[in-house]
């Protein structure tokens, strides 16, 4: 039995004000209109520092959707310092890294955690540069069978200032989300994200405050 993290609140309490916060979000990037015509959409979620917490909040928004009766699936691009695998519980030796590395096939990186309708592929482990792989052919090709077979798609990545890994995805997705932390993100380096993730052509949806009272 797979065990799901302690932050996933909207899976765990979903009547909690907390869970409420993420469908409030789910419902502005619905009203945005990403989610209007056929083909999945892929939205990235970066920030400006570690720490942030992109990965909490991009997994309950996950689940958030699952609720609404989306197929979603989560892609750990944060090869250097992965999480998704614990959050969700799932195997995370084998995922994105193997497939981006030609070692597995595109359909063998899914996985199936706790809940339906919700694919978790996980980072994996690689001694090849992440920039290296995440801009590879394989890597596009597999974003367009995501799209093909998902209503949602949702990137996790590492921090966009001090990695170039989220630019390097940010022109293949349809939306930017950056997350900030409440009285730890400073402004000079959410500004210095921004203008280095519209210079790689990418689409800034807003910012997600997390832990904000």
């Amino acid at each position: 039995m797979l065990r799901l993290n302690n932050s996933l609140i909207a899976d765990v309490n979903p009547a909690s004000h907390v869970s409420e916060s993420f469908r409030s979000l789910r419902t502005y990037i619905r009203q945005l209109g990403l989610l209007q015509g056929s083909g999945g959409r892929v939205l990235l979620f970066t920030s400006a520092e570690g720490g942030e917490g992109k990965t909490t909040i991009l997994s309950n928004l996950a689940v958030s959707f699952v609720q609404d009766g989306k197929k979603v699936a989560v892609v750990d691009c944060n090869l250097r310092n992965p999480g998704l695998d614990t959050v969700f519980g799932v195997d995370g030796s084998k995922g994105l890294a193997a497939y981006l590395g030609g070692q597995k096939e595109a359909d063998e990186i899914s996985l199936l955690g706790n809940l339906a309708n919700l694919s978790i592929i996980p980072a994996g482990q690689t001694s090849v540069s992440p920039p290296d792989l995440l801009g590879s052919d394989k890597m596009t090709a597999l974003l367009e069978v995501l799209r093909g077979s998902h209503d949602l798609i949702l990137l996790d990545s590492p921090p966009a200032v001090e990695y170039s890994d989220a630019r390097i995805l940010a022109s293949q997705v349809d939306g930017v989300i950056l997350v900030a932390r409440h009285g730890k993100s400073k402004r000079d380096a959410l500004r210095k994200v921004k203008v280095l993730l519209e210079q790689a052509g990418s689409k800034i949806l807003g910012i997600a405050m997390n832990q904000a009272k």
